[in-house]
């Protein structure tokens, strides 16, 4: 077989370069024809691949006629809207099975890359790579990092608790190790998007409390935009976390202080301080009171000259305890602090800790290097969690090592020996540095000086006085923050309470049309319910439900409109989001008779009570929120000064 064999495998080429440019640069410099051999029966489908390395043919029948008895094996899965495989074979089988109308997207990873050149060459996917209903990926260069992004895009995750990782066939037996790798990638970006959107909206209800309460002085503080034009004050950022391994770095970070721009987490704050090192910038993105105590049991004239960068959901705590630095807010990109359009002011962390935040700061700002100290992730080799002299002790008591190791949660450890004991929290910091650094958006030389902990994927390990060593020895300025004019904050006042009127008013008329659906259910689930008892399930209006289980997909698009996202998605994702995991079973279900239509109608209906009930009941606890916030600094228009909740449990 000869480059270029075909057309096909340019206007595939050429799709690729849109959706997976790396991918496609590989496939191009390919010279073909070294590891396999292909063989083309009569039928121009008939092809298949021999391994001249292993002496082993792709199909042991004869191809087409392995094709379609793999088509028949997968009738099950026909309702399946995402399906993932490995290897890709001939290509024949998906170009095939992406005529299916209930697919929405097919992932295939593929550990030789001849043979995506071969499949690529036979079949034509330019469609379907271009609306990315086919993602293809060479596991040789395939991480989380890389992959995340595509493999949550479309929700994805929703289906985890059905997903599978199919084998295209016996011969990708032999790579059983990247099979298994791709297998932990795939499950640990499910994991770690169920985790990150909780099981409890407490949480949520707390930050939009906070939000809205801090919106009156994050209107008069300097902006979050002022801070990324001003932070750079050296070409290099040195993030510090509050890791076991900080306390040793020390010396170091005091030495190159005044040559380097240092970034502090709130946590390690109360240590640089007494080390006697001041930060340029301190992070800070909790909700909970307890975050306060690192300003307040810290010299309060120790905040002079010091950016505290902070976001809108803290507490009141907290900010009343910064009573000499500079205060600057951003909001953690939720929907309810985007709804209030206040773009100057952020939006600033993603992740999950306050040095993910500071990691969106640096590339934000567009530093040119970034260090990372501190940066543990996972106990010590001693059991500590935390530096030496952490306002909360070396060994917190919220992070409980395992005692067996088969229920140790292990991440490969800093240089590549070994492996660490981290907790499913650290773990998704984790998770999010290597999200976020997979997808920096420009050059940054990224060095993990840590010396210890965790491996982050996408660093350098550089030891810290190997990486100084590179740094030049310029004098850094103070950074300067400009406040809002007047003006400013007057045009801003009158935006967020216009917006608060908007926000109750769309809410209410909304949470009025859920709760009329719910109560239509409850009333048809009684009626089912009176029927079996008397053993007249055959009266069932099945008409009447269908109508109803239209009338709630109508609720479900609520979560298409951009207001509707904005101003509930946040307080109700959490129990939605988890009986959507499980409405993933039903949905995929195959329905062969008519009982099958029948049975799967009504465990739709009944599946769909108690998200409503649900649904209604977290748009209700997010409009009496709200009132209650905005109270104590906008007066609130008489229709919603005494409006109770009317949906009663």
């Amino acid at each position: 077989m000869t480059k270029y064999l075909n057309p096909r495998f340019e206007k595939n080429l050429k799709a690729l370069y849109q959706k997976n440019p790396l991918l496609a640069a590989q496939l191009e410099i390919l010279e073909p024809n070294k590891k396999y051999e292909v063989y083309i029966g009569k039928d121009p489908l008939n092809i298949n691949i021999y391994d001249k390395e292993n002496k082993i043919a792709l199909f042991h029948k004869e191809p087409l006629v392995e094709t379609q008895e793999k088509i028949q094996e997968f009738e099950p899965f026909k309702l399946y809207p995402f399906l993932y495989f490995f290897g890709i074979g001939n290509g024949i089988f998906f170009k095939l099975l992406l005529h299916e109308k209930n697919i929405q997207k097919i992932f295939i990873f593929e550990p030789e890359l001849e043979m995506l050149y071969i499949a690529l060459n036979f079949a034509d996917f330019e469609e379907e790579i271009l609306s990315e209903k086919l993602m293809i990926f060479w596991t040789k260069t395939s991480n989380f990092g890389v992959l995340d992004q595509y493999l949550v895009k479309d929700g994805q995750w929703i289906y985890s608790k059905i997903y599978n990782l199919h084998i295209f066939n016996s011969y990708y037996g032999r790579y059983s190790q990247e099979c298994l790798d791709i297998n932990a990638i795939i499950t640990r970006s499910f994991e770690h998007h169920v985790i990150s959107v909780g099981n409890d909206s407490t949480d949520a209800l707390i930050g939009l409390n906070h939000h809205i309460l801090n919106l009156p002085e994050l209107i008069t503080t300097p902006s979050f935009r002022e801070l990324l034009d001003n932070i750079k004050n050296t070409n290099t950022a040195i993030i510090v976390s509050t890791g076991p391994s900080l306390h040793k770095q020390l010396p170091l970070l005091k030495e190159y202080a005044p040559y380097i721009t240092i970034i502090s987490v709130d946590a390690s704050y109360p240590i640089l301080t007494k080390y006697g090192i001041k930060p340029d910038v301190v992070t800070t993105l909790e909700r909970v009171e307890l975050t306060a105590d690192f300003y307040r049991k810290t010299p309060p004239q120790s905040q002079k000259d010091i950016i505290f960068a902070i976001t809108s959901i803290v507490d009141s705590a907290t900010t009343n305890a910064i009573t000499q630095g500079i205060k600057t807010y951003s909001m953690r990109p939720f929907g309810y602090t985007r709804f209030f359009d206040l773009k100057e002011y952020g939006y600033a962390g993603i992740g999950m800790s306050a040095a993910n935040m500071a990691y969106e700061i640096v590339v934000l700002a567009r530093f040119e290097r970034c260090i990372f100290i501190g940066q543990d992730l996972s106990f010590s080799p001693e059991g500590k969690t935390h530096s030496k002299n952490s306002l909360f002790g070396e060994k917190e008591e919220q992070y409980q090592q395992k005692e067996n190791i088969s229920e140790k949660l292990l991440i490969p450890a800093y240089g590549g020996d070994g492996y660490v004991e981290t907790t499913p929290v650290w773990k998704m910091f984790l998770n999010f540095f290597e999200k976020d650094i997979a997808e920096t958006p420009y050059e940054l030389e990224i060095i993990n000086a840590t010396e210890g902990g965790a491996r982050i994927q996408g660093t350098k390990e550089i030891p810290f006085k190997e990486a100084l060593k590179l740094l030049p020895k310029n004098k850094k300025k103070r950074i300067s923050l400009k406040p809002p004019t007047k003006e400013q904050i007057k045009a801003n006042e009158k935006l967020i309470k216009a917006k608060i009127k908007d926000f109750l008013d769309y809410g209410y008329k909304k949470k009025k049309v859920v709760e009329k659906i719910f109560l239509k259910v409850m009333q048809m689930t009684e009626e089912l319910e009176q029927l079996n008892k008397k053993n007249k399930l055959e009266k069932i209006n099945f008409k009447k439900m269908d109508k109803l289980l239209e009338e709630i997909d109508d609720i479900k698009n609520l979560f298409l409109e951009d207001k509707f996202i904005k101003i509930f998605s946040d307080a109700v994702q959490s129990y939605i989001v988890h009986q959507e995991l499980e409405f993933a079973k039903i949905a995929t279900r195959p329905m062969r008779t008519a009982i099958d239509r029948q049975v799967k109608q009504i465990d739709w209906l009944y599946a769909h009570k108690f998200w409503l009930f649900s649904l209604a009941g977290g748009m209700d606890a997010t409009l009496e929120i709200t009132k209650k916030s905005a109270k104590t600094w906008m007066k609130l228009p008489a229709k919603y000064q005494d409006l109770k909740q009317d949906f009663t449990t």
